[in-house]
């Protein structure tokens, strides 16, 4: 069996109990890098206590610019090693952060996959559920709509949903996070914008007035939620 496996957004804590139970068993476990001279994966320093001793650790790095022929390359090499090894009667793994399903770069692999070999995906908490758990910010209520938005998009289109809908989710905002802040304080929506860099990991900061803050202050992994209908206090 294949185990796409989602370890959540920071700590070890939030790991669910099934994705434990899976990473005991693995006979291998691929983990992506973001760099080819680094073996350090983000994802695996989630999980690493919860690896067998007898798991083999097969780290792959990702080149970082998507639909390109150099990552299709990386994508399909590796899907034709987890075939091999699945094939060799092999349980293996893979694990992401956040969900599997959510903006992950693991929906790559398992379109390749996903006819090819028995694969079972395990769902992790994503960033947006773990910061407004954590700190009380409700997402969505009543008969809105939640809207989970890329900032990625394009200033036009993110713009015309900050307009017209109450409860939004602005994932990969790193890149034009400036103009992303300008845009909410045009709308009037510094009271009901939690922006929250690194979200249950050791270097978590909350930022309950954006006013004043800038790109240099977050990380990359740095998430906003809006909701119109509840103030901060």
């Amino acid at each position: 069996m294949f185990y796409g496996i989602g370890v959540g957004v920071g700590s070890s804590l939030t790991v669910t109990k099934k994705a434990i139970d899976v990473l005991d068993t693995l006979d291998i476990l691929y983990v992506p890098t973001a760099k080819k001279t680094e073996n350090y994966s983000t994802a695996h320093s989630i999980v690493k206590d919860y690896i067998n001793e007898r798991t083999i650790i097969k780290a792959k790095h990702f080149p970082m610019n998507y639909d390109t022929e150099e990552l299709q390359k990386a994508w399909n090499e590796i899907a034709s090693e987890i075939i091999e090894d699945v094939s060799e009667g092999k349980d293996v793994g893979f694990i992401t952060i956040g969900d599997p399903m959510v903006y992950s770069t693991y929906i790559y692999l398992l379109k390749i996959l996903k006819d090819k070999i028995k694969i079972t995906t395990i769902p992790g908490i994503a960033s947006f559920l773990d910061i407004a758990s954590n700190n009380n910010f409700p997402l969505v209520e009543g008969d809105d709509p939640l809207i989970i938005l890329p900032a990625t998009m394009g200033a036009e289109r993110l713009m015309s949903y900050i307009k017209k809908e109450n409860s939004l989710v602005l994932m990969k905002v790193y890149n034009n996070f400036d103009e992303i802040i300008e845009m909410l304080i045009s709308e009037g929506l510094e009271n009901n914008s939690l922006v929250v860099s690194n979200s249950s990991k050791d270097e978590e900061i909350i930022y309950q007035n954006i006013i004043n803050v800038k790109k240099y202050d977050v990380s990359y992994f740095t998430t906003i939620l809006i909701n119109k209908k509840w103030e901060l206090s």
